[in-house]
This record gives C-alpha cells, sequence and structure tokens, in this order.
C-alpha cells in the first residue's frame, strides 16, 4: 500500500474510477471504432515507482502533475503539455439522435416505460420531444436513464403494479 496522501489517494482513484470507469470507457469506445488503445503511463514498472516516491516529489511547491510535465519536456510542445484538462464524452447524445432512436423511442413510448403505470405518459412523451433542444430540453443522460430502467425491467420480467401504491400497508 502506497505511503503518503497523494499516494493513497492515487491509489483509490486507479483502483476505482480509473479502473471502474476511464478504461472501462475508453476500451468499449476504441473496440467500437476498430482502435487499440494502450495506456503507457500504466506500466506496472512505472506505476510502483512513482507510487513509491515520497509525496514532495509528486507535488514540489503544489503543482500538480509536475513530474509528467517534465518527462514530457521536449517530446511534445508545451501547449499540449500545459493545456487544461479536458474531458471525454461518450457520444450517447448523437447515437440517441440517430442509430439508438427507434430503441429510445420503444423504451419510452406506451410499449415501455409509458405503458407500465408508474411513469406519466404524457410527461415521457414530453421530456423525449423536447431532447432534440439540447438548450432547454433534457439532458441525454436523463432519458438514457429511463431507457435503461425499461430495458432492465423487460430483461428481468418486471411488471409494475399501480393499484398496489394506493394501498394501505
Amino acid at each position: 500500500m502506497p505511503t503518503g496522501s497523494v499516494a493513497a489517494i492515487s491509489y483509490a482513484e486507479a483502483r476505482t474510477y480509473m479502473h471502474d470507469v476511464l478504461l472501462r470507457d475508453t476500451d468499449q469506445m476504441s473496440m467500437a471504432h476498430g482502435l487499440e488503445v494502450r495506456v503507457p503511463l500504466l506500466d506496472h514498472t512505472l506505476v510502483e515507482y512513482v507510487m513509491g516516491l515520497p509525496d514532495a516529489y509528486k507535488q514540489p511547491q503544489g503543482i500538480p502533475k509536475r513530474l509528467l510535465w517534465e518527462s514530457l519536456h521536449g517530446l511534445l510542445p508545451s501547449s499540449i503539455v500545459r493545456r487544461p484538462k479536458q474531458g471525454f464524452n461518450l457520444p450517447f447524445e448523437i447515437w440517441m439522435r440517430g442509430q439508438l432512436r427507434a430503441v429510445c423511442e420503444e423504451r419510452l413510448g406506451p410499449r415501455g416505460l409509458a405503458g407500465r403505470g408508474f411513469f406519466h405518459p404524457a410527461a415521457l412523451q414530453s421530456m423525449w420531444e423536447g431532447f432534440p433542444d439540447a438548450a432547454s430540453g433534457p439532458s441525454w443522460s436523463r432519458l438514457w436513464l429511463l431507457v435503461v430502467l425499461e430495458d432492465w425491467l423487460e430483461r428481468n420480467h418486471l411488471e409494475f403494479d399501480a393499484d398496489a401504491l394506493d394501498q394501505p400497508r
């Protein structure tokens, strides 16, 4: 187990968020586009070495990623090495408006979630119709959660009895 607070945080993040989200998403997106992605900074020898360094080496004068910057000096332009972090967004929004549109409409429609009795069908329809308007409509992630919920309910053969909610316990 690493020593020092920076090392402990780095270890925890590598074992959870990086492993369970970042690497999984990178793998899925690269496979979807026929790409083979390598992660050279995760070579076990390099990771063990860096994790074993004292925290003071990792953030001298409070500057994060100083070791990374210095290791890339002369190999990449400074404008790339020192640019601000930027996120990687999965293209669900594009897919939901394109090749997944019919799937979403089916899952949210009357033969899907809207027909189960625990959502107002008009509200679901309104959300879906508002989705193309990115400025004021619901986010893709809110709708995708509902699509996935319906898929899960269907796969697990779960039904909903709206009358059971009205019964006292």
